[in-house]
């Protein structure tokens, strides 16, 4: 009986030990981190470290306002190791999840993140607060940054374009723009410009607060200097009026400041000397633009129109019908013109409101995808008339705010003059009491020739093929199904594995080294762009390789990735340097007939980087 008793507390031991052991490997703990170097007005990446849990939790970033939070992607980094002791095999699993985020400080100095709190299943989890150093970088007289608005004065909702123009004088190894304006969501409606300001120079694509935009590159001065003059714009929509201050656009560069190549300027090749610049070294310098005031308007309630959709600015509106020789109910196609300022906030008019189209045509509710033809923005509309009274398309109105006028106008297209016949009307009574009028015709009976006819019980039998018999038949039903269910079945299996996000991610894994190293390696070695081309394979193989977003991944991001993840550092240090040079190659001038780029040096890097990384 003791011994009975010992046997079931033994047990009872044994189980207290391994719950309190689960209750302790399923621990969350929730830390915050930063890098080392933070200048002021460039981002940096804050990162929430999730142990013990392998899925984002919901983070709440009240009071962080300052530092211009942007989340940036989360990574799952659990970690399986398998030990075998004595013929014993264990396994043990460290679950981690990191998100991360983008953030700018807001000044220099000694700062302080505070705590943030992080909801994981309902529970609330604190962060630590994280202290900074953020320094500021030097400046320079050849780099400059200006900032200019269109206007000084707008309403609510009316386009303006703000342009950045960057004058560059020095060799770059890097670029990070501050444009707090863009991240004012609560003020500002964000658009792309049509196309950058000026005639001239190279159309280019750089980075900007985590995207592309086109900007024209041009030869310049700047205080004396030879430089390049680089030159965007945004468009800003304002929300609500008020004054309000644009602060100040700063970029920070990586600027060169020494190499062994003295003869080297802004306008020859990155590439000239060592392919990934061992012989350079480079500086942090900063620019920053003057701010600017816009005073901002409110619509006036006085005279605005019903039919007012929110247009801000100058606007046009014109038509054009084909054919206008119809038939009552044949299709006529309208096409409607709007040219303006800012073409996205434009729709096509809703015809069906207007009482005299309404009740001279048919108006389907399809219609197809506007297309926008330079400064104008065309729909096409199918219409069918409805009586032969029709004589013309109706004026159609575009209602807007002028704001050269500051009121309410709508103005009209001209009408379209319309020639509608009439067509005749057949009733199903109609068709049904026709007189039905036999037609009589004389069977000649041929018997010789192709064409004769013949009697007899042979012809009884039908010996034709018959599809409906074949469909009963056993070797007739696999020849027809057969395929179709393994087509089916091999598309129904497909579809399961391409829609399993796990599997997506695993995939692009899988392939990135060598979608990488194919891409490379067909890069033509004398092409002007295949720097660039080579520089988005490779942000595009480090994103794909670690589940981040390749767009908005800079040389300074994936050197910190690689850095974590892989024990070659010397190749990870040589495809930073590699894509620096690439990324650096858009500021570039023209390449000399004895310039090349190896873009296949790039791929065996790719190689054997891969190789090393951490599994």
């Amino acid at each position: 009986m003791k011994q009975q008793v010992r046997i079931q507390f033994g047990f009872a031991a044994l189980a207290l030990l391994l719950s309190a052991a689960a209750l302790e490997a399923q621990a969350i703990r929730v830390t915050a981190a930063v890098q080392q170097e933070i200048y002021t007005g460039e981002p940096f990446q804050y990162q929430i470290i999730i142990d013990g849990y392998e899925q984002p939790g919901k983070v709440d970033l009240g009071g962080l306002e300052d530092w211009s939070p942007r989340y940036a992607g989360g990574q799952n980094v659990s970690q399986t190791s398998i030990s075998i002791i004595n013929n014993q095999v264990s396994e043990r699993k460290t679950l981690r999840y990191v998100m991360a985020y983008q953030f700018v400080a807001p000044q220099a100095g000694r700062l302080r993140i505070p705590s943030v709190i992080v909801e994981i299943e309902g529970t609330r989890y604190t962060t630590n607060p994280v202290a900074v150093n953020v320094l500021k970088p030097a400046t320079t007289d050849k780099l400059g940054l200006e900032m200019s608005l269109s206007e000084d004065e707008c309403y609510v909702g009316q386009p303006i374009e703000m342009t950045i123009t960057w004058y560059v004088g020095a060799n770059l190894g890097g670029y990070n723009f501050n444009i707090p304006a863009l991240r004012e969501t609560e003020n500002f409606i964000v658009e792309e410009a049509q196309a950058p300001p000026g005639t001239g120079g190279e159309l280019i694509k750089i980075e900007v607060e985590g995207g592309q935009v086109i900007a024209r590159k041009e030869n310049g001065v700047y205080k004396g200097n030879n430089c390049l003059v680089i030159t965007f714009s945004k468009i800003l929509i304002p929300r609500r009026p008020g004054v309000m201050q644009i602060t100040a656009p700063g970029v920070i560069c990586n600027v060169e400041v020494t190499s062994r190549d003295r003869s080297r300027s802004i306008f020859d090749d990155f590439f000239a000397d060592d392919f990934f610049g061992r012989n350079r070294e480079y500086r942090r310098f900063s620019s920053m633009a003057q701010g600017a005031t816009l005073t901002v308007k409110p619509l006036p309630d006085e005279g605005r129109p019903v039919d007012f959709n929110g247009l801000v600015g100058r606007y046009s509106i014109t038509t054009f019908a084909s054919p206008v020789k119809v038939n009552v109910g044949d299709p006529i196609t309208l096409t409607i013109s709007i040219g303006g300022e800012l073409l996205k906030l434009v729709e096509m008019p809703d015809l069906s409101s207007l009482s005299a189209m309404a009740q001279d045509f048919k108006i389907p509710a399809d219609q197809s995808a506007p297309k926008i033809v330079g400064m104008h923005k065309v729909f096409t509309q199918t219409i069918r008339a409805a009586h032969d009274q029709v004589t013309e398309i109706p004026a159609i109105p575009l209602c807007y705010f002028d704001v050269d006028k500051g009121q309410y106008v709508t103005v009209h297209s001209e009408a379209i003059p319309l020639e509608v016949a009439p067509t005749k009307v057949v009733t199903a009574d109609q068709a049904l009491s026709a007189q039905i009028i036999p037609q009589a015709s004389e069977i000649e009976a041929v018997r010789t020739g192709i064409a004769a006819n013949y009697e007899g019980p042979g012809l009884w039998e039908n010996t034709a093929f018959s599809p409906g018999a074949a469909l009963i038949q056993p070797a007739y039903l696999a020849l027809w199904w057969g395929p179709l269910l393994i087509f089916a079945g091999s598309g129904f299996i497909r579809l399961i594995r391409h829609n399993n996000p796990a599997r997506q991610q695993a995939r692009r894994r899988v392939r990135s080294c060598s979608r990488a190293v194919s891409r490379l390696k067909r890069l033509d070695s004398q092409s002007e762009s295949a720097r660039q081309a080579a520089a988005d394979i490779m942000r595009r193989y480090v994103g794909d390789r670690f589940d981040q977003t390749a767009r908005s991944l800079t040389a300074r991001d994936c050197k910190e990735i690689l850095s974590r993840n892989c024990r070659d550092l010397q190749t990870v240090e040589r495809f930073c340097q590699a894509l620096e040079r690439c990324e650096q190659s858009r500021f570039a001038g023209g390449l000399t007939d004895n310039d090349t780029i190896k873009p296949r040096e790039i791929a065996e890097v790719v190689k054997t980087l891969d190789k090393h990384i951490k599994t």
